[in-house]
């Protein structure tokens, strides 16, 4: 019985397969945390572009009102928040006017340990507001 402990000990067949069961599931949920991270960063970066085009909607049409600009935001992320507000006000510089929008949004994580967990982005677009005023006689008209 004694050698066939020794010759046990000395087998190394199989060791490969139980270091690897070991090692694998911190690799994977690292490798899954890594991709959610990633994630949460094209997020960030698509709710930011997205405040900013809907900022520049402003700059086209100055009548808009928050509620509209709200759906504008909403429908441009497709999804990826769960709570989006939107405020809006006017502020002067100099001598110009800027409609500023400032928007946050909750962003859950999906994988462990962080599942369920949320932080809140935030982004600001600027846009000045101009009025057009057309002149008597423009565009050919008398």
């Amino acid at each position: 019985m004694n050698g066939f402990f020794h010759s046990l000990r000395r087998c190394r067949n199989g060791t490969t397969a139980v270091e690897f069961a070991i090692v694998a599931p911190v690799i994977f949920a690292l490798m899954f945390w890594f991709f959610d991270l990633a994630f949460s960063l094209y997020v960030r970066n698509s709710f930011t572009h997205a405040v900013n085009e809907v900022a520049r909607e402003v700059y086209l049409d100055p009548d808009r009102t928050d509620a509209e600009l709200q759906a504008s935001l909403v429908s441009k992320l497709g999804g990826f928040g769960e709570r989006i507000t939107v405020s809006s006000a006017l502020e002067t510089s100099g001598a110009i006017d800027y409609h500023v929008m400032n928007a946050e949004m909750d962003y859950h994580f999906k994988s462990p340990p962080f599942t369920g967990k949320a932080i809140t982005l935030t982004a600001e677009g600027r846009a000045p507001v101009i009025s057009y005023q057309l002149e008597e006689g423009a565009n050919g008209a008398q």
